[in-house]
């Protein structure tokens, strides 16, 4: 894929956000499309080597619409600047522990994953499997590839104990996490050429532990570990 070209594009957009200027740029914008899709089943492809309950997921499935949902926003441009993918078997907008990626208009490629702001029954069953055996959690978070490659859980927590819990439950500090997400960059990305692919799926590699807690806690089974 032209990744300078998108990045381009993207930047683009940024400067003129609205429907004429798009519409200008439809060809050019189907085209990169088209060139995301076939990217975005390249990293499928990788990820389902250690994963491979992520085969049955298409590229269509996983690439998100550009346009803005903008009925309850105060920002009303349009286009998202953004070409990104979210990669779960039980489908993107499911809730369930996805893998993520995204090309934005400054040219930075992110990785991310697990599970974003869930719903209240969600974010339940998370805490419950933490309160249950949170040195599993524990140990995963305390993976050096896992530590070099993200560092630790991100996001909002809250600063009391929700309902049910109390600061002396066992892995507290994680229960008041209102996110079991992870994210990276990976500079120098434009660099990559033909290895591009083969980098975002080493790196959700390292997530995967993260992965298959997270659906351990949602789903059932036992929590799946990465093949070395």
């Amino acid at each position: 894929m032209d990744f300078p070209a998108l990045t381009a594009f993207l930047s683009d957009l940024a400067l003129h956000n609205d429907k004429p200027w798009f519409e200008a740029h439809r060809a050019a914008y189907e085209r990169l499309r088209s060139d995301w899709l076939a990217f975005v089943g390249q990293v499928i492809a990788g990820i389902a080597q250690f994963d491979p309950s992520v085969g049955i997921v298409s590229p269509r499935d996983a690439q998100f619409r550009i346009n803005r949902d903008v009925r309850f926003s105060r920002d009303k441009r349009p286009y998202k600047t953004t070409f990104s993918a979210a990669i779960c078997p039980q489908g993107r907008a499911s809730g369930l522990p996805a893998y993520y990626f995204q090309v934005n208009e400054a040219a930075a490629l992110m990785i991310a994953g697990g599970v974003y702001m869930p719903e209240p029954g969600i974010l339940g069953q998370i805490r419950q499997h933490i309160a249950e055996r949170p040195e599993r959690l524990a140990a995963l978070l305390a993976d050096p590839t896992f530590v070099t490659t993200f560092g630790t859980l991100e996001g909002e927590r809250l600063k009391r104990p929700p309902q049910g819990y109390a600061e002396t439950t066992p892995g507290i500090e994680f229960i008041k996490l209102k996110s079991f997400t992870v994210s990276a960059e990976l500079p120098g990305w434009l660099a990559r050429g033909d290895q591009l692919a083969d980098e975002i799926a080493a790196t959700c590699h390292a997530m995967f532990p993260l992965i298959g807690w997270l659906r351990a806690a949602l789903i059932g089974g036992g929590d799946r570990q990465p093949e070395k």
